[in-house]
């Protein structure tokens, strides 16, 4: 009998511990999520973008960026549109599935933006790898965390186009920026000036 309680007081223990973990972890993403959703635009002012002009827009604002960019440092720029690359891809993948609209978004915003073509296979490869390993992307993101103002924002600005190409922002995409702008020390001020900047542009 004394067996059989210390077997279910370990039982117990066991399940309180596991319930306090998942709350722990549950209140760590709901204010992961706050914080990342305090610097991000006004939801409906993103919605409310003109859906037939978006791709347009997109496409005008990511030329302006790649002459933006024209001035950096050869060195910089390399390391910078491997960040961007990296960013673009890691926010696509970020709801856990890349699809052919997808695909299609991240190379023809990356290719305006650095005036470079993705081949199609290694940016299958690298995609997939994405998604089981965010963590890889991170750290090559983060490379460019010592640059130029204009290169961090380069980076963090295609990445924020990639996410509201269908007009929301989810909690995976809001997530998933947060972690681009910590990789490349943006603060939250500035992280919040940048998507202002780019949402007006786009509902211009």
């Amino acid at each position: 009998m004394y067996e059989l309680q210390t077997w279910l007081i370990a039982i117990a223990l066991i399940l309180v511990i596991a319930m306090g973990a998942r709350g722990v972890v549950s209140w760590h993403r709901y204010w992961r999520h706050r914080r990342n959703v305090g610097t991000l635009p006004d939801p409906k002012v993103v919605e409310g973008i003109p859906r037939g002009s978006l791709r347009e827009q997109q496409s005008s604002l990511a030329t302006d960026l790649l002459n933006d960019a024209s001035n950096l440092p050869a060195h910089e720029m390399e390391v910078t549109h491997h960040a961007l690359w990296m960013a673009m891809l890691l926010e696509a993948t970020s709801d856990g599935s890349l699809d052919r609209r997808e695909i299609e978004i991240v190379a023809d915003l990356f290719g305006q933006m650095t005036g470079k073509k993705l081949d199609f296979r290694p940016f299958v490869e690298v995609a997939e790898l994405l998604q089981t390993n965010p963590r890889s992307a991170l750290a090559d993101i983060s490379k460019a965390s010592d640059f130029s103002e204009a290169s961090k924002e380069h980076i963090l600005a295609g990445a924020f186009l990639v996410s509201v190409a269908d007009r929301k922002l989810a909690e995976r995409e809001a997530n998933c920026l947060g972690d681009i702008a910590d990789a490349l020390a943006i603060n939250p001020r500035d992280r919040k000036a940048i998507y202002e900047v780019i949402t007006k542009r786009l509902s211009a």
